[in-house]
């Protein structure tokens, strides 16, 4: 797939095909990453949002019995008489 490299301003942008905005549901904002390869291959990359998938994670890891405290419930208390 071939695009344009564009002026924006100062800068310098890519038109992005309408088939990769649709693929990859990007919109005007959405923040990218992008790396350049010794082989001189640029590749972009949808930055996924903190935490993204961490609520499905953590419901896996309680079906699966692992989402016990690492460490015993007296510390909470003891905490309290520290600070």
């Amino acid at each position: 797939m071939e695009t344009t490299v564009i002026k924006i301003g100062n800068s310098l942008g890519f038109k992005v095909p309408e088939a990769i905005i649709k693929d990859f549901n990007l919109k005007a904002g959405v923040k990218v990453k992008m790396d350049l390869k010794q082989d001189g291959a640029l590749i972009f990359r949808k930055r996924s949002k903190i935490r993204e998938g961490w609520s499905s994670a953590f419901a896996m890891y309680a079906l699966n019995g692992e989402d016990k405290p690492l460490l015993p419930d007296f510390l909470d208390s003891e905490i309290n008489v520290l600070l």
